[in-house]
């Protein structure tokens, strides 16, 4: 067997896990930020950046993928309804997936409405306010994953701070994938996936997943989670669901890995074309603007690996906002999770 920092399995209790001391002292200065006055009003999310690195160019900023922007509006609403404010509406017009003529607004794209009311406010006039300011705790450098993924996102969905159920709720009360995007994967699951087969989805995010030696202060790895650990651990779910005829479908950005569950399990394995992905090493698929495909397919590839991860008999995957949202679309998934640091 390979060797791998630490499983954790959903049907077992979490470890009692600790804050980092760099952790905690981004809680601290995150804590001072002042808090935005939503009471009555409706909160207006708009794309969220980076902090600021330096680079050869200057100080260069990248904005948030798909899901990440998700987890953001979810937070935003559980947030919305504890400080009672109107609702929530979603103007996301990063480059990261805007196409001219779809609109500016590429949440649209990929989700029914842009506007959420909250509660049972009946006024249609209410005031504005903007979540994009610079030195704030939920403006253009902080968005509200935190407030979902808790005190230590880096072990999430371990440790959370909205749990799987709550998420679910705020997610079918107000959130709805656009129905073309649903059929395409109910018609790639009805095509692939074998009538009673027990289904192991495999999430494996690579390219920016794992940083450089700064990772140990971020609560990034610094080293990739070996192909073979995900392997070992497929190999450990099918022989509790044997004598049962498996697939398995793979969702992931690199070819390299999509390439080794071939190697090692043949034609169990199967995946959705229309995903883009790059070899080992290579730039995050949703900042690569080279790619020969567009915007709107890099995150619409996204949803539909997200939702058939969903579907599946048992996940398992690393850390990743893609994967983290199939569990909360399926309550019932269970999961196996391979956290970005070491844990104990």
């Amino acid at each position: 067997m390979s060797a791998c920092p630490f499983w954790y399995r959903s049907t077992t209790e979490p470890p009692k896990v600790g804050v980092s001391s760099g952790r905690t002292v981004r809680n601290w200065l995150r804590s001072l930020l002042p808090e935005p006055e939503v009471r009555g009003k409706m909160i207006v999310l708009h794309s969220r950046e980076t902090f600021p690195k330096a680079s050869w160019g200057g100080l260069r900023s990248e904005y948030h993928g798909l899901f990440s922007e998700f987890h953001s509006v979810l937070g935003g609403l559980a947030y919305g309804e504890a400080q009672r404010a109107v609702g929530v509406r979603v103007e996301f017009r990063s480059p990261l997936y805007v196409e001219a003529e779809r609109g500016p607004n590429w949440w649209t794209y990929f989700f029914e409405q842009a506007a959420m009311r909250l509660g049972r406010h009946t006024s249609e006039s209410t005031s504005d306010v903007h979540l994009d300011k610079i030195i704030t705790k939920y403006g253009r450098y902080g968005g509200f994953s935190d407030i979902v993924q808790g005190s230590t996102p880096y072990l999430y969905p371990m440790t959370y701070g909205i749990c799987r159920s709550g998420l679910h709720r705020l997610l079918t009360a107000h959130i709805c994938i656009r129905a073309e995007i649903r059929d395409e994967a109910a018609q790639f699951t009805a095509a692939q996936f074998e009538p009673g087969a027990y289904v192991v989805g495999v999430h494996y995010r690579g390219t920016d997943a794992t940083h450089n030696w700064t990772g140990a202060f971020t609560q990034y790895r610094t080293r990739p989670v070996p192909y073979l650990a995900y392997a070992d651990e497929v190999r450990r779910v099918l022989e509790a669901a044997a004598p049962r005829v498996y697939q398995i479908f793979v969702a992931t950005d690199e070819l390299t890995f999509l390439d080794f569950m071939q190697r090692e399990f043949g034609d169990r394995v199967c995946q959705f074309e229309g995903s883009p992905r790059v070899h080992a090493g290579g730039m995050a698929v949703h900042l690569d603007r080279h790619l020969p495909v567009s915007n709107y397919q890099k995150g619409k590839s996204a949803l539909v690996d997200a939702i058939v991860l969903a579907g599946t008999s048992y996940l398992i995957k690393g850390r990743s906002n893609l994967s983290d949202a199939s569990l909360a679309f399926n309550l019932e998934l269970p999961y196996s999770f391979c956290p970005d640091v070491a844990v104990g």
